[in-house]
């Protein structure tokens, strides 16, 4: 799952674009007390609330992804508070319990099943809360190109919400990253130079408002200790970035030696370090062969639907406007005011070894620098 999609869901307590909103409201006192000081030389004083009267706002986050075989949905109440908000934050839980959820699309339902005490990601938040689950494997699986339904509670209810997605075509990556045909009737990971510019590109999906985002792994061993280092997750865009490679597809390029001097900085230095890396067997001599091959760099592309690519979007943090206040976007609808969002992601993923001077570069497996090969 992306990342970016993990951290949405796991720290929901207290949702990043609602701290936006604290930070400009908290902006906005200091302002209005600057204000209140300079207008009290004239003898004019002026009361005013900075908090708005006490309503029941829900927090709902969901992200389908069709390659995980469990999907959960985030319920909580949203809050204000005249205190420290992050230290009341960190000592509630705000999940909402014993709700009913269902998933529906293709011809499926699903009901989902409440499990307390799910752990997030360490913090300043509880370490725990509730989420509700759906078990999507097997016959059951979630399908590219489909429309699914969320329902919180139920219809005759004043807290009943609903929201949708459809989850995109798979975005089939191509050029380099294909297999390459060996000896005999062998299928091979192809060899990159990331030395030179790379440009990686993929199926342009049918589905409308997609964006993407682009991940790249490098697994190596340091000493003997498996490690792993990444580049991403990159911004999310739609249009080629920096290079092109026809109408059916979507290219980004990368740059001369960029993601190898990425993985060198992020590379553990140790005394005497020994880099190596799994490069060996990397032909199957048949189909059924294929999974075995080494997993040592792999490139990934993402297609993030239309609701979550905007709410990634519209409600980015770091967009602070003190003349105006920016509405955040939700495709949660119901009869009580709802923040959040209910998207979908499906991901593409292709794997390669690196050519001598790559390997080089990096101190893999003891080469030696082929000539001319240099980080100029």
């Amino acid at each position: 799952m992306s990342l970016t999609v993990q951290k949405i869901i796991s720290n929901t307590s207290f949702p990043r674009y609602l701290w936006a909103k604290y930070i400009r409201m908290r902006n906005w006192f200091t302002v209005l007390l600057l204000a209140f000081l300079v207008f009290g030389f004239w003898g004019c004083t002026t009361d005013f609330e900075v908090y708005a009267p006490e309503k029941e706002i829900r927090s709902v986050y969901c992200v389908l992804n069709p390659a995980d075989s469990v999907q959960y949905v985030r319920v909580a109440k949203a809050f204000q508070y005249e205190g420290d908000a992050v230290v009341y934050a960190g000592a509630n839980d705000f999940s909402m319990k014993g709700l009913a959820v269902k998933l529906t699309g293709g011809g499926k339902t699903w009901i989902a099943t409440e499990v307390a005490n799910f752990p997030k990601d360490p913090g300043g938040f509880l370490p725990t809360h509730t989420v509700y689950q759906f078990l999507t494997d097997g016959v059951d699986s979630l399908r590219p190109n489909q429309e699914y339904r969320l329902e919180i509670g139920t219809p005759d209810a004043a807290d009943y919400l609903t929201a949708k997605t459809v989850i995109a075509e798979i975005p089939r990556i191509k050029g380099e990253l294909n297999l390459v045909a060996g000896a005999g009737s062998s299928q091979c990971l192809p060899k990159l130079n990331l030395d030179r510019k790379f440009n990686f590109f993929w199926k342009k999906v049918s589905n409308a408002g997609v964006n993407y985002e682009l991940r790249v792994g490098f697994r190596f061993a340091a000493n003997g200790v498996e490690q792993e280092v990444k580049w991403g997750p990159s911004d999310l865009f739609q249009l080629n970035q920096r290079c092109n490679e026809g109408s059916g597809a979507v290219c980004y390029q990368f740059q001369e030696k960029q993601l190898l001097r990425d993985f060198f900085r992020n590379m553990p230095v140790l005394p005497l370090t020994v880099y190596t890396y799994q490069r060996a067997d990397s032909c199957a001599p048949t189909p059924a062969f294929i999974p075995q091959l080494p997993k040592s760099l792999w490139f990934e592309v993402t297609a993030v639907d239309e609701y979550l690519s905007n709410y990634m979007t519209v409600n980015d943090p770091s967009v602070v406007d003190l003349n105006g206040s920016k509405p955040e976007y939700t495709n949660i609808t119901g009869n009580i005011e709802c923040v959040g969002v209910f998207g979908s992601i499906i991901s593409d993923r292709r794997y390669a070894i690196l050519r001598e001077c790559s390997e080089a570069l990096l101190g893999l497996n003891g080469r030696p620098l082929p000539p001319a090969c240099t980080w100029d």
